[in-house]
């Protein structure tokens, strides 16, 4: 068995210095300045941690780095959390982290608050104030995911020992919302847009996926099956998950219909840039407004309702697809999230895509354009 050397105080001069060998035999002498029952503290320490195999000096560092993450503030700790968390995450994504810290940054009792002094109290404190300012309880609830991830990271890069967020719940929010569009309207609206627009607002229909995921699809990611006429793909969804999703026979014609003989890059392409499309929002609304396209709550449709579509073609049509069946079709964690898309009878079915009805069958069986008022 080892034998610790007692650590020794010795003075020099005006000031105290410990002198001592470290686990590694190697002889140390540390300052411990000019107060003598300082030095003899430090001592006792000292000796407690050579007892336990620890290098005295590396415990120091590591007390005086706990110390400083304890006092890091939210507001410092965000660049951090951005260029380690945020930078690999999309460009949306991280364009909501920014938004949402822009806000949290109007609170200074929070924004300035040291990481170890978070509580549930303090957090909750500041959902109640933004939902009695009359912000809607998803926005508070986006708030409330980034305080939550910053602080996941935190405990993960050793910043903080347990996560102060635990279990604190989010805001119930507000129920489904309810989009009647048929294949009719679908169709006229696709025969207003632009055709490499046009294509994007098929495939959505076709496959239920978010506007993001279809316009940085490359062609590298979707796999054609070589028995049937079908496909499949893997798609980021919320949360950072890789998910295999699979694309039924219209969804793939359209696929190989874009891409043609291309081997690689993106499907959809902007002919303007030769490169991705960044966003088609003001084509798509232009063609909104025109067919007066709208929810039933009378608000304007908006791309992302075409996932609505999407999930109440597949639950109408033929036998209508399952909440559970539905669920990995939308990219859902919880059957919850799913129920706010639409009401489902959960009678079985064998081929859930195949139920989804043709829009180039629709646009040419009814001619003509038609706004949503004709096509009802």
């Amino acid at each position: 068995m080892a034998i610790i050397k007692p650590v020794e105080i010795k003075k020099r001069g005006n000031a105290y210095q410990l002198d001592y060998n470290n686990p590694h035999g190697i002889r140390r002498r540390i300052s411990a300045g000019s107060d003598y029952h300082q030095a003899q503290r430090m001592a006792i320490r000292f000796t407690d941690w050579l007892l336990e195999g620890k290098d005295p000096e590396t415990e120091i560092k590591r007390a005086q780095n706990e110390e400083s993450r304890r006092n890091t503030t939210l507001r410092e700790f965000f660049p951090v959390f951005m260029k380690r968390h945020g930078s690999t995450r999309r460009e949306k994504t991280q364009v909501s982290y920014q938004n949402s810290f822009k806000n949290i940054s109007r609170c200074p009792a929070l924004i300035d608050a040291e990481l170890g002094s978070i509580t549930k109290g303090l957090v909750l404190d500041y959902m109640n104030a933004r939902k009695d300012e009359g912000v809607t309880p998803a926005t508070v609830n986006r708030e409330k995911a980034l305080l939550t991830c910053m602080l996941t990271c935190a405990v993960e890069w050793d910043m903080l020992v347990n996560h102060p967020l635990r279990g604190l719940k989010s805001f119930k929010e507000s129920g489904k919302r309810d989009v009647e569009v048929t294949g009719a309207q679908i169709a006229s609206l696709i025969d207003a847009l632009p055709e490499p627009i046009a294509n994007i607002v098929e495939f959505a229909c076709y496959t239920g996926f978010r506007l993001e995921n279809i316009l940085s699809l490359r062609i590298e990611d979707v796999r054609f099956h070589d028995i049937t006429d079908t496909g499949e793909v893997y798609l980021e969804v919320k949360g950072g998950r890789k998910v295999l999703f699979p694309l039924g026979e219209r969804a793939v014609e359209v696929l190989k219909r874009v891409a043609g003989k291309r081997k690689d890059g993106y499907v959809f392409i902007n002919p303007s840039t030769e490169t991705r499309f960044v966003s088609i929002k003001a084509s798509f609304n232009i063609a909104v407004r025109e067919l007066g396209l709208t929810a039933l709550n009378g608000s304007k449709l908006r791309f992302h309702d075409l996932r609505h579509v999407f999930s109440n073609w597949l639950h109408r049509d033929g036998e209508g697809a399952s909440l559970d069946q539905l669920r990995p079709l939308l990219g859902h964690k919880d059957r919850a999230t799913t129920d706010r898309y639409v009401t489902v009878n959960h009678r079985g079915v064998s081929k859930v895509l195949s139920l989804l009805p043709n829009i180039r069958e629709e646009k040419q069986k009814n001619g003509p354009t038609l706004t949503q008022a004709e096509a009802v």
